[in-house]
């Protein structure tokens, strides 16, 4: 059985019908639309109120299982955590409750922070990734016999910090036969599975919130990844899998909620016993709105980016993607990271519990050379995946537009993972551009850098099909994600930001002719507070 992921058309339409872009309205103002050519529906961000999601999903008929809220700070720089995401430490590693709590905790857990929406609506900030605070990732947690756990399949319930047990019993071999028997999810003592519920952004961006799932998820799971390394927990991202055996292990439809991504956590010589029977899961849970609309774009991009067996994900990750980073063309400036010693000892959790998002930059300072160039040392490290080669350059190309970094002149820059330096492309105050390009949103154009991310679709969707545009975008995120959590640790702050898609790609070329916009993030010093 194979499933209709190669025919790439849907990939290519998809990104095309989500593109902002500007248009003048019969008096010469611009207004944001979407799509190429736009749609013909309401503008974008015309929320109706009454349909507001609430966003937590709760199963109201079973009962909490308590794990503990206190989370004990680990040993390493949060800074060390972070480029350790793709290391994979040797020997057993089976993790307890106390370090599932974390994890779900600093991936998806609540902060002491809050606001309200215009609805009236309080908003508990959470520690997951949510674009607009409109948070829509659920976990779960497939897990064999642990130390203070029994096996079973779990969810975890971000409103009250509970699990609540879906199924017991060790369902791990079903995701074994699911993945086409990744070796990471068959060595796992525990796999977490990471769903989206799509209205629930979608009430706020329509159709381009399946670009946010990733996004958001991507953010999420560089929280889960970082949180791992530091309590030296090997981890491994999965992407190759039939997601209708995953969606039922998990009781999700496929369509309302599904499955995006698959993380193996930890290490266990034992190989997963055959799995019950799965059935039918059918808890009620609370509504999130009294009414959900489809955006039938959603959907439709899903289900033609999904695998339909085993034998089909094990083909999917067969044979990466090694792309050619581009040679440099002009001046190349080598970056001066901090030595692993000068780190600052501050440890992940901490930074995780204080980041948010940073929209206000002091324009009268700059950051130095060396707190930039740790940044992009250190966030840009890779992390271990099943459709990844291991070291191989990232899928993407990493834009800057530097405004305020001591030692280098105002530009455009590409950044070099592999040569760990910046290139000059053109020189030149760019701070309205910037303002520009993330739709007239004046922080970009205060802050000290931008980070562009952009990609060749073309050879992703060859190689991976339609779900290269699911890894494209997921990828892109994980290392903003990663950058996001090292400007904390630096004393910094950012944000990510959209962004209008053509005027992005036109505005880095002739260098980027031909790649698609996926993601921007903006850094910098946080301005400070005036009374």
């Amino acid at each position: 059985m194979t499933s209709g992921n190669w025919d790439t058309r849907a990939a290519v339409t998809f990104h095309n019908a989500t593109k902002y872009l500007a248009v003048p309205d019969a008096t010469g103002a611009e207004q944001i639309l979407m799509g190429t050519p736009p749609a013909l529906e309401p503008p974008i961000w015309e929320e109706d109120w009454s349909l507001e999601p609430f966003p937590f999903k709760i199963y109201e008929t079973l009962d909490p299982i308590e794990i503990p809220r206190d989370v004990t700070p680990s040993a390493i720089p949060a800074l060390e955590a972070i480029a350790r995401t793709g290391a994979e430490p040797q020997g057993p590693a089976v993790p307890d409750r106390a370090t599932l709590a974390r994890i779900a905790l600093l991936s998806n857990g609540l902060l002491n922070r809050q606001t309200r929406s215009r609805s009236g609506r309080v908003i508990q900030y959470r520690t997951a990734g949510g674009t607009g605070a409109r948070y829509h990732l659920e976990i779960y947690f497939v897990c064999g016999d642990l130390p203070d756990l029994p096996a079973g399949v779990y969810h975890y319930a971000a409103h009250d910090h509970s699990l609540r047990c879906l199924r017991a019993g060790d369902f791990r071999q079903t995701l074994v036969e699911a993945t086409g028997g990744e070796p990471a999810i068959a060595q796992a003592p525990v796999v977490l599975a990471m769903t989206s519920t799509f209205w629930r952004n979608a009430w706020r961006y329509k159709a381009r919130a399946y670009r946010h799932t990733y996004w958001d998820a991507g953010t999420s799971l560089s929280h889960v990844l970082a949180t791992a390394a530091a309590v030296n927990l090997p981890t491994r991202l999965v992407l190759g899998y039939a997601d209708a055996p995953v969606n039922a292990l998990l009781g999700v439809d496929g369509e309302r909620e599904a499955t995006v991504a698959l993380c193996a956590i930890g290490r266990d010589t034992a190989p997963a016993p055959a799995a019950p029977e799965v059935t039918p899961i059918d808890y009620p849970t609370r509504p999130i709105s009294p009414r959900e609309v489809v955006f039938p774009a959603i959907p439709a991009m899903h289900a033609a980016s999904t695998l339909a067996s085993g034998e089909e994900a094990t083909a999917w990750r067969a044979d990466p993607l090694r792309r050619t980073p581009p040679e440099p063309q002009g001046r190349l400036i080598p970056l001066e990271p901090l030595a692993p010693e000068d780190l600052p000892d501050a440890p992940i959790e901490e930074i995780i519990f204080r980041r948010r998002s940073t929209r206000h930059y002091d324009t009268e300072v700059e950051i130095s050379f060396t707190a930039f160039s740790t940044l992009l040392d250190r966030s840009s490290r890779g992390f271990a995946a099943d459709c990844l080669a291991p070291g191989a350059p990232s899928l993407h190309d990493s834009y800057l537009i530097i405004n305020g970094v001591e030692g280098l002149a105002p530009g455009v820059y590409l950044h070099h993972r592999d040569r760990n330096a910046v290139e000059l492309l053109r020189e030149g105050d760019f701070r309205a551009a910037a303002t520009r390009l993330a739709v007239n949103q004046g922080y970009a154009g205060a802050a000290h850098v931008n980070s562009y991310y952009l990609t060749d679709l073309d050879p992703v969707l060859e190689r991976y099909g339609n779900r290269g545009y699911r890894l494209a975008q997921l990828e892109c995120s994980l290392y903003a994600g990663k950058l996001h959590l090292g400007t904390h640790t630096l004393g910094l702050g950012a944000v990510g930001s959209t962004s209008f898609d053509d005027e992005v790609v036109e505005f880095f070329s002739p260098h980027a002719a031909g790649k698609s916009y996926m993601f921007v993030t903006v850094f910098g010093k946080r301005r400070p507070r005036t009374r």
